[in-house]
């Protein structure tokens, strides 16, 4: 069953990492956060949409969020390729997080997997949006289409904060 408003958000599985398989990440519980699922690292319309998530790290900060997390159906090890050709020449926020959920299991716990086997292999994130506030998701967008970039671009989401 997908998240819903008003639902709490699953905690991440131990099989979700950031940077290194020795990292497992716990999302916060508390404060606001924003998560942000995508299909798969390197693909043209992810490549073209988190860039937005990077460049407004600060004014998503200005409306009290503490932390933005990139959920990817990925290995670590593309992941974490994946954000570094992102931040080729950038300034890095520690308020973005890059993380691989490599077996889908925390994508399939929030609802939000789609068989993609015909183009990328196995499960993955369908496009989606969640803001959550002390644990609760209180808003959740969604792709009608996977390659579209529209109510899950970051300023359509900072517009709605």
């Amino acid at each position: 069953m997908a998240i819903t408003v008003g639902s709490k958000l699953p905690a991440a599985p131990a099989s979700v990492w950031e940077t290194s398989p020795e990292n497992a990440v716990i999302i916060p519980t508390s404060g606001k956060v924003v998560i942000v699922g995508v299909p798969g690292a390197f693909t043209p319309p992810c490549s073209s949409q988190v860039p937005g998530y990077i460049s407004n790290a600060s004014a998503f900060k200005a409306k009290g969020v503490t932390g933005i997390y990139v959920v990817a159906v990925n290995d670590v090890f593309v992941v974490e390729a994946w954000k570094k050709s992102l931040l080729a020449g950038k300034e890095s926020d520690d308020c973005v997080h890059f993380l691989a959920d490599s077996t889908g299991e925390y994508i399939k716990a929030l609802g939000m997997g789609f068989d993609a086997s015909g183009l990328l292999g196995n499960t993955r994130s369908k496009r989606f949006v969640a803001t959550v506030e002390d644990g609760v998701v209180k808003t959740v967008v969604v792709e009608d289409e996977v390659p579209q970039v529209t109510v899950t671009a970051a300023d359509k989401v900072l517009e709605n904060l």
